[in-house]
Formats: structure tokens, C-alpha cells, sequence
């Protein structure tokens, strides 16, 4: 060996008569994963197996190798980290605007005005125009289902057509279940205004109640198409995304409300979440058993333009806490079974065997003398 050559410094810590075995490979917990992980195991595996081709450590011997046999430093170093063991797993899903609903028209005529994408129409404003009137969207809970006019019977429909009138400024009567002669003058000075006949009567399909602002997704029809009763003319949604997604049954326990996901896009670029309900498991076609999840995204630019997109939600799985990792490629057979790592010091690689615990995510719980937090040790070049 020259003077420049580095060093590789047997460690003494375990006996020289252990027999020379090829230990088992790693055993991490079944998981399942998806493309990026399984090309992490495989990619791991024979980094692995080069690395062990490649140099033989000796760990245990008091006598060092031959001087053909010594290695040099190994091609790359990692570092020792300290944290927690995370195993992920993905669940394919979609992302779509929240509160998706069809608006039918109820009345006879020719579109003359339709609005455009993403368009946002809020209480009192024009959802659509038939024959060059408007229909009006108002807040509630009840769909329209008759002709608001004086003498109707009493009904919550009306005190949810007076509140509107109210918050819009047309006021002079009592928001109560009864159309009165002071509703018939309120609603006479709002179709003057939104330039309706001004004749009290607002026929069915003149109004749209909804629970608050839409969103238009689209627009089933055009300028000059006719439209009769019971068509689809707009379909519209709320303004929150949320993700539907299927979590396989053996990882079910990952799937309960409120936990934190992450949920990525099919750019990678990933951007936070929670779990806002769980359904029953149902069976697929392939008879394997799913859960059924929603997710609802954290606020993100990332949403601010998306329509839709197929999206992975990741749940993650804490195999162990707070502990000592490398990366598995970084793991050797060490004399008489088990693994060791190369712990790389001021250029010289000492053989350093090691107790493994769990695995996720590429990395391997250790347990060595002389490791610690911040140590490098040996891994190949990929």
C-alpha cells in the first residue's frame, strides 16, 4: 500500500471464528406501494448486491486482509440521520370542484344568453337568460317548485323568497311563510329592476335557489338554442376542491377522519390535505376490498386554475420513532451473518457491524457501535 492510499480499518468489536455466511436479505413489513417505491426496492436491491461484489468487509477479524484484498474509501458517502421511519402508502384518486349539481330549466323559449366557464354568479345575479329575461339566483335550501303569486297557500318556499328579497334591499313586509300584498309590491319593484314584467308573479323556473354562490363548470347549451321544461342548461359547483380516492382495507386504519395526507400531482409536486370522511368498504370488480375516502386539500396555489386532475393521496404509516437510519444500500454482509456499514472517518472506512430494525421509505433502522447522528457511511454510486 502506498503512503497515499486510503486505509480500511478492521473493527474488533466481534470474534474472528464467526463462519463466513451470507446473511438474509432485509425483510421490511409488506407494504404496499406504488411504481416510485417499487423502483426504490429494485433500484436498492442491486445497489446492494453490486456494493457487496464490489468490496468485502470484514467485520470481527483481528487480522487485516490481504493488502490485494484492503478497499479503498467506498465511491459514495450518507449520512446517519435521526428521525422517524415513515412508510407510505398511495391511493389513486381523483380532484373535483365540491358540489357538483345540473341547473334544469323550467321555462319555454330561446337561450339568449349563457355564462361563460368558471364564471361566478352570486345571490340576486343572472344564471342564464330565456327569451332575453333572466333567471335569477337566490339563496336556499328548497328548489323552487311552484309560481310564487298572491293568494298561494303558506309555505317555507316563500319566507325563503322573502329573506331574499330582504338581503337584496326590497323590503316592506314581514319575512314570514305568507305572500302578501307587501311581498307582491317588494317582488314588483325587483322585476322592475332586473327587467322582468313588473306584474307581482314570478313564474316557476324564474328563480334558482341554491345554498349560497356557484361556480359554472360549463354550459350545456348556446346562445339560440331552444330550451323546454326539464332540460340541462348549466352545470355548476362549489368553490372548495376535495379528492375521492379508494384506500385498500389492509390499510384502512390510515383512512379515519381528520388524519393529515398529502396528495400529489401528476407533475410530483405535492401539497397537503386531511381526511374528511370515511365510507363503508365495498368490494371492486376485482373482488379485492376498498375504502372509500374524501379528502379535502389545504389552500394552494396549485388550485387556483384546476378544473380536475387524477391525483395519488398519500397516507403515511410511522413503523418506528425517533431512531438512527441509513440507507439500505449502504447495508453489507458482515462475517458470520448479519450486516454491517462502511463508517467512513478523517479518509479511512472503518467496518462497522450493525443491528437492523425497521424499514421504510429506502432507509434501515441501525443500531453500531460508534454511530451517531451526522456519521457518514459508505454507499455506491448509482
Amino acid at each position: 500500500m502506498t503512503q497515499d492510499e486510503p486505509e480500511t480499518v478492521v473493527s474488533p468489536r466481534v470474534s474472528a471464528d464467526e463462519a463466513d455466511e451470507a446473511p438474509p436479505e432485509p425483510t421490511p413489513r409488506k407494504r404496499r406501494i406504488g411504481w416510485r417505491r417499487a423502483a426504490l426496492v429494485a433500484v436498492a436491491a442491486g445497489a446492494v448486491l453490486a456494493t457487496a461484489l464490489a468490496a468485502t468487509v470484514y467485520v470481527g477479524g483481528t487480522e487485516p486482509p490481504e493488502p490485494a484484498a484492503r478497499e479503498k474509501l467506498p465511491p459514495g458517502t450518507e449520512r446517519v440521520t435521526r428521525g422517524d421511519l415513515v412508510t407510505e402508502v398511495f391511493a389513486t384518486g381523483a380532484m373535483k370542484y365540491s358540489g357538483a349539481r345540473t341547473v334544469k330549466n323550467h321555462l319555454d323559449g330561446i337561450v339568449t344568453w349563457a355564462p361563460g366557464a368558471n364564471s361566478v354568479v352570486s345571490q340576486g345575479k343572472r344564471l342564464y337568460a330565456v327569451d332575453n329575461a333572466p333567471v335569477l339566483l337566490l339563496r336556499g335550501s328548497l328548489p323552487a317548485w311552484r309560481e310564487f303569486k298572491l293568494g298561494m297557500s303558506d309555505g317555507e318556499d316563500v319566507r325563503q323568497l322573502e329573506r331574499n328579497l330582504a338581503e337584496l334591499g326590497y323590503t316592506g313586509f314581514t319575512a314570514d311563510d305568507e305572500f302578501s300584498e307587501k311581498t307582491r309590491a317588494a317582488v314588483k319593484r325587483w322585476q322592475k329592476n332586473n327587467g322582468l314584467a313588473a306584474n307581482g308573479r314570478i313564474e316557476l323556473g324564474r328563480v334558482v335557489f341554491a345554498s349560497g354562490s356557484l361556480r359554472v363548470a360549463r354550459a350545456d347549451v348556446r346562445v339560440g338554442d331552444p330550451v323546454a321544461a326539464a332540460q340541462d342548461v348549466l352545470r355548476v359547483t362549489g368553490f372548495r376542491h376535495n379528492v375521492s380516492a379508494r384506500v385498500p382495507a389492509e390499510d384502512q386504519e390510515l383512512a379515519v377522519e381528520g388524519a393529515k395526507v398529502e396528495i400529489e400531482f401528476p407533475d410530483g409536486e405535492r401539497i397537503g390535505g386531511a381526511v374528511t370522511s370515511v365510507a363503508a368498504e365495498k368490494a371492486t370488480q376485482d373482488a379485492k376490498k376498498v375504502v372509500p375516502i374524501t379528502v379535502r386539500p389545504d389552500a394552494s396555489p396549485k388550485l387556483d386554475a384546476l378544473q380536475s386532475a387524477e391525483v395519488v393521496v398519500v397516507l403515511k404509516r410511522t413503523e418506528a420513532r425517533d431512531v438512527l437510519s441509513v440507507p439500505v444500500t449502504a447495508l453489507l454482509p458482515a462475517r458470520g451473518g448479519g450486516y454491517a456499514v462502511q463508517l467512513v472517518e478523517n479518509g479511512k472506512a472503518y467496518g462497522v457491524r450493525v443491528k437492523t430494525g425497521a424499514f421504510a421509505d429506502g432507509r434501515a433502522e441501525v443500531t453500531g457501535a460508534g454511530l451517531g447522528e451526522g456519521a457518514f457511511v459508505g454507499v455506491p454510486t448509482l
